[in-house]
């Protein structure tokens, strides 16, 4: 799957990582999209046609929302959510486990939210 990652987890190793699994991740960096807002995000992604990857999931369900009452379409988000206890968190191996299991599940991607954190 091609997808674009968002700054927040922008990181080689993941990159890497997720390469070796056959994906075609794209980091927001290598694209110029260093220090934009996330709707400047979500335009490049909607032009590429390539989802994204973030761990702003609350600021992408604002998008999403928004896109959708304007009748809009999008190519999807993979959000991951961290939360203060570090066990609850995902490391690089289960975001790759869990954008796997998804793409298996034959799930539509565009035009929804899918939390990653859900498929481990």
């Amino acid at each position: 799957m091609r997808f674009l990652i968002d700054e927040n987890l922008c990181d080689r190793s993941l990159e890497s990582r997720l390469r070796s699994e056959g994906h075609d991740p794209i980091l927001a960096i290598d694209v110029g999209l260093l220090s934009v807002e996330d709707p400047r995000i979500m335009i490049w992604a909607i032009g590429q046609g390539v989802p994204v990857l973030t761990r702003d999931s609350q600021d992408f369900e604002d998008l999403h929302d928004l896109i959708m009452a304007a009748g809009g379409h999008h190519p999807g988000v993979l959000a991951v959510r961290f939360d203060d206890d570090p066990r609850h968190n995902m490391s690089h191996r289960a975001i790759g486990i869990a954008i796997g299991k998804l793409e298996s599940a034959g799930v539509p991607i565009a035009h929804r939210i899918h939390v990653l954190n859900q498929w481990r």
